[in-house]
């Protein structure tokens, strides 16, 4: 794609909804590109912690910035999608109002984009974890290579059992791409993963930047994502794999190695749905248990349990009461699980970094 004159190489998005504490490093992170050639829009989702007053000395100081203010909080999905009818650049960036990002993130990936005409550009990331008074970081990576549409999708399973594919802010996007296949954003719980995969299905050229830019905060002081209780948890996961099934499906790929991968990867995840259900202080015992059936008798349970390779010895083991169909023993296994965490927790967040991404501890 040849860039238009005044067109903006970049379109950087931000929605923003109650991070006072921390939009403030994200937007200067931006700002601090060593890359100065994109727009910031930035969009006040309802933000009633003074956000917007954050937001508008950072725009008053910076014309790259664009502010859109939405009157009430919607979801992050209908937030994203009004600023893709208004971005005027070349390539797409997302960044969560919470995070951080290294300076060269934005040239490194541009040059990349440009190189090899690039639709769809992913970079590593890093996940930060609070463990035990101290800041700890997990890098994810994918290798350092620029495919071709039919290579990328024979090699697309060794990403997407990482988590590099799905997530949605370590990325440059075409958007004359994203709009001449009309590819938005969804209205649902997993609205990253639905716009990503909806991307894949199509894609001709996608390029791998192995340098990790991207700092996530998975938990912070005081807090732990991970002890959040999602209701919506195992339906995402089942939406997840189906709309991957979807994929494969559609470029022709079934075969039993790769669906062995995805039912690995799937199992994975109803681990910690069993994990985060047992963990829950809000409903009661009975209904931990209740949720605890639906997911075992759930068909894309059946699908992981019938196709997995058990790649994973830690998987494998950890899942054998889902395997057994007991949710008594899922019920002990999330137990379990909770106790080494409290008392384990640096171990804990290495082991399940290196699992669940592969990723590795920076020292």
């Amino acid at each position: 794609m040849r860039k238009e004159k005044n067109m903006p190489a970049i379109s950087v998005v931000m929605p923003v909804y109650n991070t006072k504490e921390y939009v403030g490093k994200a937007i200067q992170s931006i700002l601090d590109q060593t890359f100065s050639d994109f727009e910031f829009l930035i969009i006040d989702n309802g933000s009633t912690d003074g956000s917007g007053d954050v937001i508008a000395r950072y725009a008053q100081a910076d014309s790259r910035i664009r502010v859109i203010h939405n009157e009430k909080n919607v979801f992050i999905a209908e937030a994203r999608n009004r600023a893709l009818e208004l971005v005027q650049g070349e390539y797409l960036n997302l960044i969560d109002s919470d995070d951080w990002v290294l300076p060269d993130m934005l040239e490194t990936m541009y040059s990349r984009a440009k190189e090899h005409d690039a639709q769809y550009v992913v970079a590593g990331y890093f996940m930060d974890y609070y463990v035990n008074g101290r800041n700890e970081s997990y890098a994810v990576c994918p290798d350092d290579k620029d495919y071709e549409q039919k290579e990328f999708r024979e090699n697309a399973i060794r990403y997407l059992t990482r988590t590099i594919l799905t997530v949605p802010w370590n990325k440059l996007y075409s958007i004359p791409y994203l709009r001449e296949h009309n590819i938005k954003f969804r209205n649902t719980k997993l609205e990253d993963h639905h716009f990503n995969m909806d991307i894949l299905m199509d894609v001709e050229r996608v390029s791998m930047v192995s340098k990790p830019f991207y700092h996530y905060y998975r938990s912070r002081q005081g807090t732990d994502s991970e002890l959040v209780y999602n209701q919506f948890l195992n339906q995402k996961k089942r939406d997840h794999i189906a709309h991957t099934l979807e994929v494969y499906k559609h470029w022709g790929i079934q075969d039993a190695n790769t669906m062995g991968q995805l039912a690995d990867y799937h199992m994975g995840r109803l681990v910690q749905c069993v994990m985060q259900t047992v963990a829950n202080q809000q409903i009661t015992k009975k209904e931990k248990y209740q949720e605890l059936q639906k997911i075992i008798d759930d068909p894309y349970t059946e699908f992981a349990k019938r196709n997995a390779l058990n790649a994973s010895k830690k998987i494998a083991i950890l899942s054998i009461p889902i395997r057994m169909k007991s949710k008594k023993l899922c019920y002990l296994m999330g137990w379990g699980v909770a106790r080494f965490k409290a008392n384990f927790s640096e171990i804990y967040y290495t082991m399940r970094a290196s699992v669940a991404q592969g990723a590795l501890r920076v020292k």
